[in-house]
């Protein structure tokens, strides 16, 4: 065993630790180097995603590590969508990261109301015979024992604090030690349970755009989502986009001077996004189309000359786009 690749959601990134030393990974990654000789470890969380984000993460964030183990968490966002989405998504990132022949193991971390994913999550992974380390129920029993309470180790309803990071760390730690991570043996299935499968889903650069008026690049690392993006403030602006497959994703920056674009489809189908947010910019995946006849696409986005009444300007970042390969 040499790689091993954490990948997930804000908790994975490390948030609410005090440093990344604090946090449930690394103290999950120190165990694992004391067992394991020489490996490498990586830290593939990116704050405010969720499975249907890591799908497409994968190519670029997980199989150029050459893992052995992938650690799944994503519990905590995947709340967010319906039950059916769930477990669309998340059973379209096991299907690929099953693809690399890696062993995965799903950890499932709680939230303040314990309403994480994990069920629709257990429900997927037994499917494919994946373990499950179902942290928030482990969390829950020692809350409703008295043993603390929830605010003791969180420092908000979504994020632990630095003991709930090593509450997290030694529950999965415990867990490991009653493993044998060589005897892990998932299967994969040719017929999905949800019935959706995609083909090659990766992210693909705003640079195989074609642009009309006044982009220009600017840095943002944004860390696992986007380092670099195609911005600009001015109305009227457009950029064209070719790609294949039934998936598409928009990558874009929200912030409380963002614009809203208008956006054509195939030269036929049409729709606006409001990039608009009371913040100085947060990250979204603001398009999540699934179901797109297979074959060639062409998107075109001009810039609105309807911004939302409470934005101070009309920028537009776009960080690239999620796109399901034919």
């Amino acid at each position: 065993m040499k790689n091993i690749v954490f990948l997930g959601g804000s908790v994975t990134e490390g948030a609410g630790a005090t440093n990344i030393n604090n946090s449930y990974v690394n103290i999950v990654s120190e165990f694992l180097k004391e067992k394991y000789e020489a490996i490498n470890i990586t830290n593939s969380g990116a704050g405010g995603t969720a499975s249907q984000f890591g799908i497409f993460r994968i190519k670029r964030d997980v199989a150029r590590h050459s893992p052995d183990i992938v650690f799944i968490e994503f519990a905590v966002n995947d709340r967010i969508y319906s039950s059916k989405k769930s477990s669309t998504y998340f059973e379209g990132l096991i299907r690929e990261l099953l693809k690399l022949n890696c062993k995965l193991i799903c950890i499932e971390t709680p939230t303040g109301m314990a309403d994480a994913c994990a069920s629709i999550h257990k429900k997927i992974a037994c499917y494919y015979n994946v373990p499950v380390i179902d942290v928030q129920d482990k969390v829950w029993q020692q809350i409703e024992c008295g043993k603390y309470c929830w605010n003791d180790i969180s420092i908000d309803n979504l994020h632990p604090n630095d003991l709930g990071h090593k509450i997290y760390g030694q529950v999965i730690i415990n867990s490991l030690r009653m493993m044998n991570l060589d005897n892990i043996n998932q299967i994969f299935k040719e017929k999905p349970l949800m019935n959706y499968n995609l083909n090659n889903p990766y992210v693909e650069t705003y640079e195989k755009c074609t642009f009309y008026g006044s982009w220009y690049e600017k840095s943002f690392l944004l860390n696992n989502k986007f380092d670099l993006a195609a911005v600009t403030d001015n109305i009227g602006d457009c950029l064209e986009f070719d790609f294949s497959g039934k998936a598409l994703g928009i990558m874009c920056l929200l912030s409380k001077d963002s614009g809203r674009i208008e956006c054509l489809l195939d030269n036929k189908y049409t729709f606006e996004v409001d990039l608009y947010t009371n913040s100085d910019g947060s990250f979204s995946n603001m398009v999540n189309i699934m179901d797109l006849n297979e074959g060639k696409h062409n998107l075109l986005i001009k810039v609105s000359d309807r911004k939302n009444q409470s934005s101070i300007g009309n920028k537009i970042v776009i960080g690239g786009f999620l796109v399901d390969e034919d």
